[in-house]
């Protein structure tokens, strides 16, 4: 009953994480283009408080947006704030984490080496990298680093890749994608929180007191609201990590997220910078080939065991990921399907109640029939893989047999 409740309000959580996340990055998205895209306003323009404007042609009319300075005497009224989006995808986010790797003490989040720390601990250290990154991060953006991008930019992704390193040796890949993005999404939302609405609440009250518009303020937002537009890529992609076992299964998927959060942040780049630079398509289509022989490489790269394992066992870890058996047996995490963690000679409780005997026979046939004996607990939906070879069946085994 516990499963099934937890289930449901992973359903919950999930759809209300992905709705208001598409709202927040939409947002996200828009604004920065209509920032990159404003016309500057002429000087007697700038006089009157002008920043700048823009025409949009949509639905059939168009829209006339003007940035300007706000006269203290003239506040808008009904004036549209943009933050419940944000604090909504980082509750449903977090929500969500609890309700598929904190439930259960933590097991989800370990991968199967990872004999020197236990569930709780696997959480707390989940919990700790979250609210640390932000520590961090904040740090380096609140010092006179902030002026110098340059410097600071580098150190925060080394730092970064550096917490990938970190919790790579305990957690497995599907977890450490997904914590990658947690700490990432957090930054974002608290970017939100403690910067963007409290610099604007900020002229917003000097403002109703009959000030002038500070500009330091908005400057102050919108370095923050540059920073979350820049990673909104990589956090789609870490946020759908489940979907790509190709990737959160390699032996080297620390470099490999690297290589996805760099290009895709330059990819946005070149998006942001296509009405000054011309060859902004050839340099995304480059971004694009140079990322994925990148990653091609890392892939092909042996994994430390490979030099002493059996070429049949290689072979079939291979053929695991390629053929999808990693999306739904993610080491680390039964979501979807059983385990199969040592699944080698043991005895697994069938959806009709029977048990049986995990040998070589059970395993074959459940590469090639799945659906004549399902593991209890589990849908049948796992499906047939008739189109295998004999010899593919066996390094299937054979891999299955050494976990």
């Amino acid at each position: 009953m516990e499963t099934e409740i937890a289930g449901w309000l992973s359903v919950v959580f999930r759809f209300i994480h992905v709705i208001a996340a598409i709202m927040w990055i939409g947002n996200s998205l828009l604004f920065t283009w209509m920032e990159i895209n404003l016309i500057a306003a002429q000087p007697d323009e700038e006089k009157r408080g002008k920043l700048g404007h823009l025409d949009m042609l949509h639905g059939g009319g168009v829209f006339h947006l003007e940035k300007r300075l706000i006269d203290p005497a003239k506040i808008p009224v009904p004036l549209h704030w943009f933050m419940w989006q944000s604090y909504t995808t980082w509750i449903s986010g977090a929500l969500l984490l609890v309700s598929v790797f904190y439930i259960h003490g933590g097991a989800a989040l370990l991968n199967a080496d990872s004999q020197d720390l236990q569930g709780w601990g696997a959480i707390g250290l989940s919990v700790a990298g979250i609210l640390g990154w932000w520590a961090v991060y904040d740090t380096i953006w609140r010092s006179k680093l902030k002026e110098l991008p340059k410097i600071a930019i580098p150190l925060t992704l080394i730092l970064l890749m550096g917490a990938a390193f970190l919790f790579n040796q305990w957690f497995n890949g599907r977890a450490l994608y997904l914590q990658i993005g947690a700490m990432l999404g957090t930054s974002m939302s608290a970017n939100v929180f403690i910067h963007i609405i409290r610099n604007q609440k900020k002229f917003m009250a000097s403002l109703a007191e009959g000030k002038a518009h500070d500009m330091k303020y908005g400057k102050a937002a919108k370095t923050r609201s540059l920073h979350n537009h820049y990673i909104t890529f990589p956090v789609l992609f870490m946020m759908l990590s489940a979907h790509f076992p190709q990737v959160t299964s390699a032996a080297q998927k620390v470099p490999i997220l690297a290589v996805i959060i760099l290009a895709l942040m330059c990819v946005k780049h070149l998006m942001n910078v296509r009405t000054k630079f011309r060859y902004w398509a050839v340099s995304i289509f480059g971004t694009f080939i140079v990322a994925c022989l990148l990653i091609a490489g890392l892939l092909a790269v042996p994994s430390s065991t490979s030099a002493t394992s059996d070429p049949a066992v290689e072979a079939g870890a291979k053929l695991f990921v390629s053929q999808g058996c990693a999306a739904c047996h993610q080491e680390g995490s039964a979501q979807l399907g059983p385990s199969l963690q040592g699944v080698f000679g043991k005895k697994e409780e069938l959806a009709d109640g029977t048990t049986v005997q995990v040998d070589e026979a059970y395993l074959r046939q459940s590469i090639r029939e799945p659906q004549a004996k399902v593991v209890k607990g589990f849908a049948a939906a796992m499906p047939p893989y008739a189109h295998l070879s004999e010899k593919e069946v066996d390094e299937l085994v054979a891999y299955l047999k050494s976990l």
